[in-house]
């Protein structure tokens, strides 16, 4: 993102007088393994009660999720000590980090605090990690926002995640607001531009590399009918039916299938419950086996197992 745009404004952001990125390195000016004071209690105020809701979703009270949030902001300070924590987009990395944390406490006696809805089930082990991580249909979105550069994922986490008015991300990152507007659609197609690199990368075999342009094409026109030979192969192809179904969620709405890339569980309660979306309900598109991902393409019914 080396825009001119993006230049530090000449006047101080409105809500936060420095970056993110400015407090990340701010943080390394500490003495020994103690992180300077400063931009540990700015980082705190700004996201701490985001971190916390996520942590309350994985809990089973209030006193184990203050230990939890606690924990990755311990954790992400000591990273960034070590040069490899975050620098601009610490939102979205303090609530990977929770979820991680989280199945290492399923390893020891902290189990006992965890949220009991995670814990349920018939499945074991196993099926606790697993309802822990993005689902398959999710993973290609997962590794793409990974890829992104932080001011990239700062901005969509949140414009889309959080619903907050640009101010708040263009304050984070220190840029102006109208650059920020600039950022964010270029961040879209960024992902997804991330998406199709991966979904080739990962084509299991030649035959999806083959249609890996059409299935660009044909997702990028919405409603337009899918060739029949595209459909009958994502009939076949988990790997093409997935990567279809999270590219057409570029045509519109995209906050919920990219919390459930990041964040795995509990992320529909999550972005729920965030303040820029006041009491608004979140729908997830394309309801039912009818519609091709809210496109007005008939789909393909879920591949099964195996």
């Amino acid at each position: 993102m080396n825009d001119p745009a993006l230049s530090q404004s000449a006047e101080p952001a409105r809500l936060f007088g420095i970056s993110d990125e400015r407090l990340a390195a701010e943080l390394k000016k500490g003495s020994g393994n103690t992180p300077a004071q400063y931009p540990v209690g700015e980082l705190l105020d700004r996201h701490w009660e985001a971190v916390f809701g996520y942590a309350r979703l994985c809990t089973n009270g209030v006193r184990p999720a203050g230990m939890l949030t606690t924990a990755a902001f311990t954790r992400l300070f000591g990273e960034s000590l070590r040069q490899t924590g975050p620098t601009a987009a610490w939102r979205p990395q303090l609530l990977v980090t929770v979820r991680r944390m989280t199945a290492e406490w399923l390893g020891d006696q902290r189990r006992e605090s965890l949220h009991p809805e995670l814990l349920a089930g018939p499945d074991g082990e196993e099926g606790v990690a697993a309802r822990l991580l993005p689902p398959e249909n999710r993973r290609l979105l997962a590794r793409a926002f990974q890829r992104l550069p932080e001011p990239a994922r700062c901005l969509l986490w949140h414009v889309e995640i959080e619903a907050e008015q640009l101010a708040v991300p263009a304050g984070l990152l220190g840029i102006r607001e109208d650059a920020a507007a600039i950022e964010v659609p270029r961040a879209r197609e960024r992902l997804r531009e991330g998406c199709l690199e991966i979904h080739r990368e990962l084509a299991p075999e030649d035959e999806c590399r083959q249609y890996h342009r059409m299935l660009d094409v044909s997702l990028r026109r919405g409603g337009d009918a899918l060739d029949p030979d595209l459909r009958r192969h994502m009939g076949r192809c988990r790997h093409c039916h997935y990567t279809a179904e999270q590219l057409d969620h570029f045509n519109g709405e995209l906050a919920l299938p990219l919390a459930e890339s990041v964040l795995g569980w509990g992320a529909d309660a999550y972005l729920a419950s965030r303040p820029g979306r006041g009491s608004a309900i979140v729908e997830v598109m394309g309801e039912g086996p009818g519609d091709l991902y809210g496109t007005g393409v008939q789909a393909a019914p879920p591949l099964p197992e195996g």
